[in-house]
């Protein structure tokens, strides 16, 4: 019988906790003197705490500008911590110090980062901890050579692969040159893969001629689903926008997980908008520092609905049957993104009052908040408090609540044995 946490123990109730104790504690950072340059209120301090804890990169001052150096330091920090989770590097001191995890523990991190059940919670930790920092090095070491400025490339680099966003310029990555651009766009695209994707890919390197290991199916969900949504978002942006495919390349891949910017956000079409909606709502992939419903969600939702219109019973991808356990959780996570996104939209339009916008403006920050993007029309610093307060809480149910979700739903339970009649009820 599964060993059950209890209490304040238990996985979806200390998650939110600690990056609750994580928020609060950078906000108080924040409002200190020696943080910024001319002082801060405590509900954007608050916000951009949030935003930085839930690697999200909503901003509603200017990073390089209002922060100095300490300030930066703890926004830098904060990104870390949330990227990586705060419950990981708990998780990690535990296993340093010799000290017992609970199986209801074990079992939600490794369902949270991996499939493969086989993984000891310790070498999986390390291996998280480890090539996070590694693959954050050598970002930062590839733009400190093509800038010279070793904060900044170090501050983009940790922001690139926890897909926070934050950048120390003021147009994000607008009027960088590629030296810089490219590298974020490797370390966003590599963060928002999944550790057990970059595991996977990292054995190849590494295998005999001739007995090259082969992809699980997840891994290989990710990786088809992620290319198609990179081109395919690409193609409609460069309908959208009339062409300008380098910004379409980079935006498409940003919109899903990052939240960077190589041409203004507020510039750009309506139905520009709705593509990048779809490409945020979606987001990066399980294990990944993104957020959102995740490529894998994606992926079976359409298989459902393509084995439905077939007339089958049982949903496959590449001959392998997707187990309806897992199709309960995406249906789960669906209706739960979807039902925060409609609740933030009509709060916030209620909130703006007779200031409200147009509806697409408001639906576009929402989600860019949900999906822990970042990406923004420019609206959010001139939302009232209660506006900024409220995405403040769309930003930790889309880091958090999701997560929260997530490990009640994979926690074992027994099975009830009551069974009641069936009846038919219409449907469409």
């Amino acid at each position: 019988m599964p060993e059950r946490s209890q209490g304040w123990g238990r996985p979806e109730v200390l998650l939110p906790l600690t990056f609750l104790g994580a928020i609060v504690a950078g906000a108080v950072a924040l409002i200190l003197p020696g943080a910024t340059t001319h002082g801060i209120s405590t509900v954007d301090a608050l916000f951009t705490a949030t935003s930085a804890v839930c690697v999200t990169g909503h901003a509603v001052v200017d990073t390089g500008t209002t922060f100095t150096f300490p300030g930066q330091l703890a926004i830098l920090i904060l990104i870390q911590l949330g990227g990586l989770g705060i419950m990981t590097f708990s998780y990690l001191a535990l296993v340093i110090a010799g000290r017992r995890v609970s199986l209801g523990s074990q079992s939600a991190l490794r369902e949270a980062f991996t499939p493969m059940q086989s993984w000891r919670l310790g070498k999986l930790l390390f291996w998280i901890v480890g090539s996070t920092l590694l693959i954050e090095a050598i970002g930062c070491g590839a733009m400190w050579r093509a800038t010279g400025d070793l904060w900044t490339s170090c501050f983009h680099a940790v922001s690139g692969f926890c897909n926070a966003g934050f950048s120390l310029h003021r147009d994000s990555l607008g009027s960088v040159g590629l030296g810089v651009v490219l590298p974020v766009l490797a370390l966003f695209v590599t963060g928002g893969l999944g550790f057990t994707t970059l595991t996977e890919l990292a054995r190849f390197p590494f295998s005999r001629r001739g007995k090259a290991p082969r992809l699980s199916l997840h891994s290989s969900i990710v990786l088809r689903t992620s290319l198609a949504l990179w081109l395919g978002g690409a193609a409609l942006l460069c309908i959208t926008e009339k062409g300008r495919l380098g910004h379409a390349l980079f935006m498409s891949a940003s919109a899903r997980t990052a939240g960077f910017e190589s041409t203004p956000v507020g510039g750009m079409s309506e139905g520009s908008l709705l593509v990048l909606m779809f490409l945020m709502f979606v987001g990066a992939s399980p294990g990944s520092t993104g957020g959102g419903i995740k490529t894998t969600t994606l992926a079976i939702a359409v298989a459902l609905v393509l084995t439905a219109m077939r007339g089958g019973d049982r949903v496959t991808i590449r001959k392998r049957e997707i187990p309806r356990e897992l199709l309960r959780r995406m249906f789960c996570v669906l209706v739960f993104a979807l039902l925060a996104v409609f609740l933030g939209v009509l709060l916030i339009h209620i909130f703006e009052g007779r200031a409200a916008r147009r509806v697409l403006p408001l639906m576009f920050e929402v989600v860019s908040s949900l999906g822990t993007v970042g990406l923004s029309t420019g609206i959010t610093p001139e939302l009232t408090n209660a506006s900024k307060l409220l995405l403040c809480v769309v930003m930790f149910v889309g880091r958090v609540g999701s997560l929260s979700l997530f490990t009640l739903l994979v926690r074992e339970r027994s099975p009830s044995h009551v069974r009641y009649p069936e009846e038919r009820v219409l449907i469409g």
